[in-house]
C-alpha cells in the first residue's frame, strides 16, 4: 500500500451508515426518489483481487472483503432505503488479472433475473473470444478501461486506444451495450473524444454507448462545452454515477434529453464519504476528514456520496422541470428498456 492511499484509506475510515444520512434522505430525498431503482453503474467484485498489487486503489482496503449481490443489495440500503433495485454490474478495473472479476460478477448475476453483465475488456482481448466470453457468462455488453491501453499515459488515452474498432464491430453485431469510462483532460470538451464517439455511434448503430459519469462531467462547464456536439445520436446514453454537482446532470438532461439519461451509483464510490466539483479547467474532490469547520478546528462530517449524487439529480430534475414520470423513467424505465429488462 503507498503511503498517499494509506492517508486516503485513513481518511475515508470505515464504511457504517449514520444519523446523518438516515435524517438527510428522509428530509430531502424520500418524496423524490421513486420506489423502484435500476441500477446502471454498479461493481461488484472481492477485494482479495487487489491484494497482491502495490498500487492498489485505497477502497480495496475500506470496503467489505466480498461484495455479493447481496452485500452490494444491503449497502445500496443505506442509499435508498426502502426501495426495490436490481441493475448493470461489472468488475472493478484498476486490477491486472480481469478473468477473476468477471467470474466473480457471472457468479452473482444469476441470482436476479433482472440483473445484467458487462465483461471488463482489454484493449488487446482477441475480438472473437470477447464474443464468446461475453455469452459464456451471460453478459450483455462490455466494459473497457484506460488502464489496459498500450499508451505512454493512459490518462491521455484515445478511445480506441481502450476500444479498439475490432471489438467495437462485435459489440454492435451482438446488440451489446458498452460503458465507456473516456480520458483525456477536457473529457467531453475534447475534440479526439468527439470524434470517436460520434464516429462509433454512427457506424456501429445497433450498439449502445453509455458515458459514465456524466460523460466524466466532475467539471460540469467541460460538459456543458462538450455535449453540443455529441447530440442527434439515438445510440448514446449517459449515467449519473458519482457526480455530486447539479449542473452537469442537468446539461445531460437539457442537451441529451432525460429519455437516455440513466441513474447510476458508480458502487463502491457510493460510499466513501465525499463529493467532487470542478476546479477551473480540471476537477478535484474532498473525503472526511481533510475540511475543518468554520472554526477552523472541528471536522466536517460528509455525507456518503452516493447521497451527494443523489441531493445533485433532484437539484437538476428541479432546474430542468422533469415531470414525475420522466423522474421515474430516469430511475427505471431508461435503464430497463436499454437492458431489454422486462
Amino acid at each position: 500500500m503507498t503511503k498517499s492511499m494509506k492517508k486516503r484509506d485513513s481518511n475515508t475510515g470505515k464504511w457504517e451508515y449514520r444519523d446523518l444520512d438516515r435524517d438527510m434522505f428522509q428530509r430531502e430525498l424520500n418524496d423524490f426518489v421513486p420506489d423502484k431503482i435500476y441500477d446502471a453503474h454498479a461493481h461488484l467484485y472481492r477485494t482479495i483481487f487487489w491484494h497482491s498489487d502495490p498500487d492498489a486503489p485505497y477502497y480495496a482496503f475500506t470496503s467489505p472483503p466480498d461484495v455479493t449481490l447481496e452485500v452490494y443489495r444491503e449497502h445500496m440500503a443505506w442509499i435508498f432505503p426502502e426501495r426495490e433495485i436490481h441493475g448493470l454490474h461489472s468488475p472493478m478495473a484498476l486490477v491486472q488479472d480481469t478473468q477473476p472479476g468477471n467470474e466473480w460478477v457471472a457468479r452473482e448475476i444469476v441470482k436476479d433475473p433482472l440483473a445484467r453483465g458487462q465483461l471488463l475488456v482489454k484493449a488487446d482481448d482477441d475480438p472473437e473470444w470477447v464474443r464468446q466470453e461475453v455469452k459464456r457468462l451471460g453478459f450483455r455488453g462490455l466494459t473497457p478501461f484506460a488502464t489496459y491501453a498500450h499508451v505512454p499515459n493512459p490518462m491521455e488515452a484515445e478511445i480506441p486506444d481502450y476500444l479498439p474498432e475490432p471489438i467495437m464491430a462485435v459489440a454492435d453485431q451482438e446488440g451489446w451495450s458498452i460503458t465507456l469510462h473516456m480520458m483525456r483532460a477536457r473529457c467531453a470538451a475534447d475534440a479526439s473524444n468527439q470524434h470517436w464517439i460520434r464516429h462509433y455511434c454512427q457506424r456501429y448503430p445497433n450498439m449502445q454507448l453509455i458515458l459514465d459519469h456524466c460523460a466524466r462531467g466532475f467539471n460540469p462547464y467541460l460538459v456543458l462545452e462538450g455535449l453540443p456536439k455529441l447530440t442527434g445520436l439515438n445510440n448514446l446514453w449517459i449515467d449519473t454515477s458519482y457526480i455530486c454537482q447539479p449542473l452537469a446532470v442537468e446539461a445531460v438532461l437539457r442537451i441529451i434529453g432525460p429519455e437516455r439519461t440513466l441513474y447510476g451509483s458508480d458502487f463502491c464510490l457510493s460510499h466513501e464519504r465525499g463529493l467532487n466539483f470542478g476546479v477551473a479547467d480540471t476537477f478535484t474532490g474532498v473525503v472526511e476528514g481533510t475540511l475543518r469547520g468554520m472554526d477552523g478546528r472541528s471536522p466536517v462530517c460528509m455525507l456518503l456520496a452516493g447521497l451527494e449524487n443523489l441531493r445533485a439529480i433532484k437539484a437538476a430534475c428541479w432546474s430542468a422541470g422533469l415531470k414525475d414520470h420522466q423522474i421515474e423513467q430516469l430511475f427505471w424505465g431508461n435503464a430497463t428498456r436499454l437492458m431489454g429488462v422486462q
